[in-house]
């Protein structure tokens, strides 16, 4: 277990933090060689990401300990933070300081972070995907929606790198990502109006609980300023319109979800990072229900971590339309658009 959680932060740092956060960068090549830490990260819930998890429960508890030496070097807490470099030593001494807290943080909360620039990508895959189809009316199904943000994708505007804005122009939640070759036809088209926003997870966060906010926001790496202004103005809109948000395993509600949805409007369905965390086994079988509903009615699935892009498969009158979309990256900072 120590040797194979060793190369999960080695592969954390060399392919996730990099060129994101210098920090965490750091931080997890020194816990790949400290016998010590990863045995406190071996007490993560199955099938979560251990360095997401740890990282998450320190950044969490610093809140609770404004005072502490290592908030110095976290760019969320101090304007101007300490070398990277240097900051393990406090690290170390923190979460053994904390050990029992950091602990039950990690065999209780979930790595669910509602990154809500990924709508900057759904929002003109859903319309391409509608457009396709001749769609007007879609009801949006989010299985792994963690607080329901991403239901609100069609609430938001966005911008691409130039002066132009797109969405909803009247709303106060701006997000921003680039597109590094074609941009969508589809941003020339109007948004279908939303019939039903129903959210699925395992674990539904409420927004209106602080510290589930807290954590929420814990989430998020130290540096990502805007990531966290985002979120926070997302987590205002939320308040503003209420989605149909249930606990319990998407993947496996989906036909029952469906069956609620009445004719006059096509089920939209998506998930964007989720599928990670579940065997390939069960993707398959979250593929052949989608495919099971599309033999009897219209129906649009976008997802992610299944195939190697960003995807999609409309079916129209019994018949799919399997495509690529996008290539993004994690956070969505940049999009290579594809489906055009």
């Amino acid at each position: 277990m120590i040797e194979k959680l060793k190369k999960w932060f080695e592969y954390f740092a060399e392919s996730e933090c990099k060129d994101s956060s210098g920090l965490y960068y750091h931080l997890s090549l020194s816990i790949a060689e400290d016998n010590e830490l990863l045995k406190v990260a071996s007490k993560v819930a199955n099938d979560q990401p251990p360095p997401n998890l740890l990282f998450a429960a320190v950044h969490y508890l610093l809140l609770k300990y404004p005072s502490d030496p290592l908030v110095e070097y976290y760019a969320s807490y101090t304007a101007l933070p300490l070398a990277n470099e240097k900051a393990f030593p406090e690290f170390k001494r923190f979460v053994l300081e904390h050990e029992n807290k950091i602990i039950h943080l990690l065999k209780n909360r979930l790595v669910q972070t509602n990154e809500v620039r990924r709508c900057s990508y759904l929002y003109p895959a859903i319309m391409h995907a509608c457009d396709l189809i001749n769609a007007s009316e879609i009801s949006l199904i989010e299985i792994g929606t963690s607080a329901g943000l991403n239901l609100l994708v069609d609430q938001f505007q966005y911008g691409y790198g130039d002066e132009r804005h797109f969405g909803n122009e009247s709303s106060d939640v701006l997000i921003e990502s680039r597109f590094v070759g074609t941009w969508p036809s589809a941003l020339k088209l109007i948004f279908p109006k939303v019939s039903q926003r129903i959210g699925l997870d395992l674990n539904i966060v409420d927004t209106t609980d602080k510290d589930a906010s807290d954590w929420l926001c814990s989430l998020i790496w130290p540096e990502h300023h805007e990531r966290k202004k985002l979120m926070k103005a997302a987590l205002e809109k939320a308040k503003e319109l209420k989605s149909d948000l249930r606990v319990g395993d998407g993947f496996a509600m989906i036909q029952s979800i469906v069956e609620e949805i009445p004719d006059s409007s096509i089920p939209c369905i998506y998930h964007t990072h989720v599928a990670n965390q579940i065997s390939e086994e069960e993707r398959v079988k979250m593929l052949d229900s989608v495919d099971e509903i599309g033999k009897h009615r219209d129906v649009i699935h976008i997802f992610n971590n299944i195939k190697p892009t960003l995807h999609c498969t409309v079916y129209k009158n019994g018949k799919a339309l399997d495509f690529p979309i996008a290539k993004t990256e994690g956070h969505a900072r940049w999009i290579d658009w594809l489906a055009d």
